[in-house]
C-alpha cells in the first residue's frame, strides 16, 4: 500500500514547510500489517542537499523524526523504533581487580 505524502497530512506540513531543506515528493509506504493492531510504515523523502555534507544531513532527518514523534503522540499512536545489532570489538575483560572510586580497598 502506498500513500503520497500529501494525503499524510501532519507530516507534509512539517516537509512543506521545510522546503529548502526536503522535496515536496515524500511518500509514506505501509509495508505489513500485523494482527490488525500493528502497522509497518516506510516514510520515504529526498533531501535538497548532496551526500557531501553528512552532519547537516543527519541533523535534518534528527529533527523530521523529532516531528513524526511529535505527530504519534498527538494521535496517541504507540511507535517503536527497529532494534539495531550492536557489534562491541574491545571489550575488557569480565573479570577486573579495579574497584570503584567510592569504594575502599582493604589496607591489608
Amino acid at each position: 500500500m502506498l500513500i503520497q505524502g500529501s494525503h499524510f497530512c501532519n507530516q507534509c506540513r512539517y516537509i512543506k514547510g521545510n522546503s529548502n531543506h526536503w522535496h515536496q515528493n515524500s511518500m509514506v509506504v505501509v509495508t505489513d500489517v500485523e494482527d490488525m493492531n500493528k502497522i509497518k510504515m516506510s516514510l520515504w523523502v529526498t533531501h535538497r542537499m548532496n551526500h557531501q555534507e553528512m552532519e547537516e544531513r543527519w541533523a535534518r532527518r534528527n529533527l523530521l523524526l523529532g516531528e513524526m514523534i511529535k505527530v504519534f503522540k498527538e494521535l496517541d499512536i504507540e511507535y517503536r523504533v527497529l532494534p539495531l545489532d550492536v557489534n562491541i570489538r574491545n571489550m575488557p575483560p569480565l573479570i577486573s581487580n579495579r574497584l570503584p572510586s567510592n569504594w575502599t580497598a582493604c589496607a591489608n
